[in-house]
C-alpha cells in the first residue's frame, strides 16, 4: 500500500511509512478530500445531492455560536471537546446537523490558550503562597503571612480579568446574534492544529457517520421513537398488474415528496452509517465508494450490508436550537416481493441556557454587571487557583503520553485489530439541555415528527398506487403508526366493545361480548 505523503510502497497494514516516517492517513470522510490527499472531481459531492446542498452553506447560526460560547464559558467542556475531536486523529467525527464544527473548534482553541495563560499565573500565585506559608511555619515570626491576602487579591484579579475578557472581549464582541461572523473566527496557532481542522472540516462535510457504540445516529441526539413494517409487493389492486420498480425509484420519490413538505429549515439528504468496529484498515471497497450516488444505491439494495444508508429528513426549528431528524430506510427484497420500511426519529434539544448568556450582554459592561461578575469571580477564585496547578501539570503530561497513546493505537490497528474508528464525542449532544426551554418547543417536536410521518406514508401510498399495488395493508400500518394510544382526560369516557391502547396492542371481541357483555381490553 502506498504512503499518502511520499507515495512509497509499504505493507498493507502499515501505520508509519518506512520511507518518510509519517503516519498513515485513514480517510474517515467517506471520500471527501483530506489535507494529505489530492482533491478528486467527485470528492466534495454528497451522494445524490449537489454541492450547493452542503451543510456548510446553510448552518444554523444560533446553534453554532452557542457552541462557540459554551467552549468559552466551560473549560471542562472545552478540554473534553479538544481531546475527543482534535486529538483523536484516527477516529471519525460526529457531525451534528446545522453546526459549523470547524468554527466552533477555532474558538475552542483560542479559549484554551486564554485558559492556560490564566492557569499559569494562578499556579505561580499558589506556589508563592504555599512557599510563604511554609517559610512562616518554619520561622519564629509569622510576619510573612501578611502576603497571603495580597496574593488572594491578585488571584481574584486574574480570574476577574479573564472572565471579563471572555464575556465582553469574546462573547459580546464576536458571538452576539448581530455581530457573529464565522469568517472572523480566531485562526489556530500552529501548523498541526491548522491541518487537523482542515481534515475535520472535510469529514464534517461528508455524508458518512462512523459511530463507536451501540447507537448509530451519533451527533443527532437521542432516538425518541422508531417504527418499521414490511409490505407485500405481489398483491395487486383488483383487475390490475403490479408494475415493477427499483429501490432507487422509491427512494427518489419519497425524498422529492418530503422536500416539499413546507416546514421551515427542512434538509433532506443521504447519509451512510458504519460501526467503527467494522473498519479494520480503512473502508471496505463498497463503503469507500459510497460517496458516489451509484455506489450508495447499491448499498441500499443490499439488506445484508453492515453499512446502512438512510434518507435523513432534518427539520431545524427555533433557528437550529431544536432539531428533529427522521432516518428512513427502504430495503427491497425482489426475490420475496417484500419491502421493509424503517423509520427512526432523533431529537437534539436546545443548547443549555447558560451557554446563551451573550444574548443578554451589552456591547460594554455597566457598573452593575462588573459588580455581578466580580462577585461570581470571587466565589470561583479558590477552586480556580488550586485547579490551575493540576491543569498546568496536565499539559506536559499530555504531551508525554501522546507518544504512548500513538503506540497503543498503532498496536490496536496493525496487530490486535481491535481499534474502534468510531466517533467518541458529539459536542452538540454534550452541550444540549435535558429539557425544553419553551412549551412550544415540545409541541413543535410533536408537529415535526407527525408531519414527516404523514408525508412519508402519503408518499408511499401514492407510489404504491402508481405501481398498481394494493395499499390496504399500508393503510392499516399507517393507522397503527399515527395512533399510538388513546387518551381520556377529565370526566370523559370511552364506550366500545374492544379497546386497544399502546404500540402493537391488539383488541378482540369474542362470543357474548358482541351482544353486550363487558368488552375485552388489552393495554399494550
Amino acid at each position: 500500500m502506498k504512503c499518502q505523503h511520499c507515495g512509497s510502497d509499504n505493507q498493507a497494514n502499515f501505520v508509519v511509512c518506512a520511507n518518510c516516517g509519517r503516519k498513515r492517513v485513514i480517510d474517515l470522510s467517506g471520500g471527501a478530500p483530506t489535507a494529505a490527499t489530492p482533491k478528486q472531481p467527485s470528492a466534495g459531492r454528497w451522494a445524490g445531492t449537489s454541492a450547493a446542498q452542503s451543510p456548510t452553506t446553510g448552518f444554523a447560526r444560533n446553534a453554532t455560536r452557542y457552541l462557540c460560547a459554551a467552549l468559552q464559558m466551560d473549560p471542562a467542556l472545552n478540554d473534553k471537546a479538544l481531546r475527543g475531536i482534535i486529538d483523536e486523529e484516527h477516529r471519525g467525527i460526529a457531525s451534528s446537523p446545522g453546526v459549523d464544527l470547524v468554527t466552533v473548534l477555532k474558538y475552542g482553541l483560542a479559549a484554551r490558550r486564554r485558559h492556560l495563560t490564566r492557569d499559569a499565573i494562578l499556579a505561580v500565585i499558589v506556589v508563592l503562597g504555599a512557599a510563604i506559608v511554609f517559610q512562616s511555619m518554619s520561622a519564629v515570626s509569622p510576619d510573612g503571612l501578611g502576603w497571603i491576602f495580597p496574593l488572594f487579591l491578585a488571584a481574584w484579579g486574574v480570574v476577574l480579568i479573564e472572565t471579563l475578557v471572555a464575556h465582553y472581549g469574546v462573547l459580546a464582541a464576536h458571538l452576539r446574534r448581530d455581530v457573529f461572523d464565522p469568517a472572523k473566527a480566531p485562526p489556530p496557532a500552529g501548523r498541526r492544529a491548522a491541518q487537523r481542522l482542515v481534515a475535520i472540516g472535510d469529514q464534517d462535510r461528508g455524508n458518512l457517520t462512523v459511530f463507536a457504540g451501540y447507537a448509530p445516529f451519533a451527533g443527532y441526539g437521542t432516538t425518541i421513537d422508531s417504527w418499521s413494517f414490511s409490505l407485500n409487493l405481489a398483491k395487486a389492486e383488483d383487475g390490475k398488474t403490479v408494475v415493477p420498480f427499483s429501490g432507487q425509484e422509491l427512494h427518489d420519490f419519497v425524498a422529492g415528496t418530503v422536500r416539499r413538505i413546507g416546514l421551515p429549515g427542512v434538509v433532506v439528504e443521504d447519509r451512510l452509517f458504519v460501526s467503527g468496529l467494522d473498519l479494520l484498515h480503512g473502508f471496505e471497497p463498497s463503503v469507500q465508494r459510497a460517496i458516489l450516488p451509484d455506489e450508495l444505491a447499491k448499498l441500499r439494495g443490499d439488506p445484508k450490508s453492515r453499512a446502512r444508508p438512510y434518507l435523513a429528513v432534518r427539520v431545524g426549528g427555533w433557528s437550529g436550537e431544536l432539531v428533529v431528524t427522521t432516518f428512513l430506510r427502504f430495503a427491497l427484497l425482489p426475490q420475496k416481493d417484500l419491502l421493509f420500511v424503517e423509520a427512526n426519529h432523533s431529537l437534539l434539544p436546545p443548547v443549555r441556557q447558560r451557554y446563551q448568556a451573550m444574548d443578554r450582554l451589552l456591547g460594554k459592561p455597566t457598573a452593575r454587571q462588573v459588580i455581578r461578575i466580580a462577585g461570581e469571580s470571587l466565589a470561583r477564585v479558590v477552586p480556580a487557583a488550586f485547579g490551575a496547578l493540576f491543569r498546568i501539570i496536565a499539559v506536559p503530561q499530555a504531551a508525554l503520553t501522546r507518544s504512548a497513546k500513538s503506540r497503543r493505537e498503532a498496536r490496536a490497528i496493525s496487530q490486535d485489530r481491535t481499534f474502534n474508528y468510531g466517533a467518541t464525542m458529539s459536542l452538540r449532544e454534550e452541550a444540549a439541555d435535558k429539557r425544553y426551554h419553551r412549551y412550544f418547543q415540545q409541541l413543535d417536536k410533536e408537529m415535526y415528527t407527525k408531519l414527516v410521518e404523514r408525508c412519508v406514508m402519503d408518499a408511499l401510498t401514492e407510489f404504491m398506487k402508481a405501481h398498481n399495488i394494493d395499499t390496504s395493508d399500508l393503510a392499516q400500518q399507517q393507522t397503527v403508526i399515527m395512533n399510538h394510544g388513546i387518551y381520556v382526560t377529565g370526566q370523559g369516557r370511552v364506550h366500545a366493545q374492544s379497546v386497544a391502547a399502546g404500540p402493537n396492542a391488539i383488541a378482540r371481541t369474542f362470543g357474548r361480548a358482541a351482544q353486550g357483555m363487558a368488552p375485552t381490553s388489552n393495554q399494550g
